[in-house]
């Protein structure tokens, strides 16, 4: 009997460690929006990690104090991500995004404005004026080889010279402008969601998939934007992304910068707004640290 008495406490002891040890599972949604440039999926488990495919490659994501949150990139495809923990699976949907342009046309854009905005001011001036000026001058050389052949001829020679003069000096202050934008062009090959640039002054990030481009995200301290070259560097590189996606620039960085100066003085928590241009959307985010401006479409 007394054998006997001691195999139901030893039963109800292993089934209530069993109980202990039953896994658990669960996530704050099934579908997932985009929010930025990525989706969170957040929950809850029991087990230590939790494990999921992203791009077929397997992730692990710790669970602390029975949670855990991963992100996962937007595509321009909806995504189904199976979550992993011990012998339960979940699955869930991430939202798709749409694509803000061809990341290589987009890139090969962005990349000549950058250098083209360190072209000294009086060559970009001549630039400018022999633009404005070449239909005109054809016009009157046609209209003087008429009456003075050999005054045209003359006047030929010299727009001839003029206009290789000028060639080749822009071809010399665009090499030298191109060393001085080292790490401050996009790579001509970019996919998933990478940092690309990294100044003193801000960091551009940037969303691909399959060459196409779905978000891009400019990033500054605050206390450079307080500074006269952080202030111009930061404008120049949001004037050129929204340039490139088809926005209109002065009217992007006329709004951020009133939304700045409405926001400078609260820095207790970060404020948001919305800017739209031509179809594409630039949030910005203001917080006591860092400035960020997503752009999406």
């Amino acid at each position: 009997m007394k054998s006997k008495s001691l195999i139901f406490p030893t039963i109800l002891l292993a089934l209530g460690l069993a109980g202990c040890g039953k896994q658990e599972l669960t996530t704050t949604k099934s579908q997932y929006p985009i929010n930025d440039m990525a989706a969170t999926i957040k929950g809850t488990s029991s087990a230590k990690k939790v494990t999921y495919k992203l791009n077929n490659q397997t992730k692990s994501a710790p669970v602390n104090s029975d949670t855990f949150f991963f992100t996962v990139p937007a595509k321009t495809t909806a995504q189904s991500i199976t979550i992993k923990s011990g012998n339960k699976t979940k699955t869930v949907t991430v939202a798709s995004q749409n694509a803000l342009a061809k990341y290589d046309q987009f890139a090969k854009k962005y990349n000549k404005s950058v250098t083209q905005s360190k072209l000294p001011t009086d060559l970009v001036a001549r630039l400018q004026k022999a633009q404005k000026t070449q239909k005109q001058s054809i016009t009157d050389l046609k209209e003087l080889a008429k009456t003075d052949p050999s005054a045209a001829a003359k006047q030929q020679a010299t727009m001839s010279a003029e206009a290789q003069q000028l060639n080749k000096d822009y071809q010399q202050a665009t090499k030298a402008a191109a060393k001085k934008t080292k790490g401050q062009t996009l790579n001509s090959n970019a996919n998933g969601l990478t940092t690309q640039v990294k100044t003193a002054n801000y960091q551009i990030r940037t969303n691909v998939d399959n060459n196409q481009l779905l978000s891009m995200a400019l990033i500054i301290p605050t206390a450079k934007l307080k500074t006269a070259d952080g202030q111009k560097d930061f404008g120049t590189a949001l004037a050129l992304m929204a340039n490139a996606a088809g926005a209109n620039s002065k009217e992007v960085l006329k709004q951020f910068g009133d939304q700045v100066k409405k926001q400078k003085n609260n820095t207790s928590s970060t404020q948001t707004h919305t800017i739209t241009s031509n179809g594409i959307h630039f949030k910005t985010a203001v917080s006591a640290e860092k400035i960020y401006v997503f752009m999406t479409k």
